[in-house]
């Protein structure tokens, strides 16, 4: 006795259309949030680097006003000081 097999549900067929649609859509999707993330951090390093060129700007003009203000610091304390060719009585 055996019993009648009942025909394969109508979608069946179409399973491995659909799950490669699947997988192809996962990919994708993981692709997009790389992506996403390596434009992230190239927005960031950027971001860093200009950062960086400006504090050495600022550095370096800091340092020359620093430069200046010690120059006439020293003009002054040679105008203050005894020359030294005199000696002390």
């Amino acid at each position: 006795m055996t019993a009648p097999s009942s025909p394969p549900p109508w979608w069946a067929p179409f399973v491995p259309v659909i799950s490669l649609i699947i997988v192809i859509a996962g990919v994708v999707l993981a692709s997009g949030g790389y992506i996403a993330t390596l434009k992230d951090h190239t927005r960031r390093i950027d971001q860093l680097e200009a950062d960086a060129r400006t504090d050495a700007k600022t550095r370096t003009e800091m340092l020359q006003q620093l430069d200046l203000r010690l120059a006439r610091i020293e003009v002054k304390l040679e105008m203050m000081a005894p020359p030294k060719s005199e000696k002390a009585p």
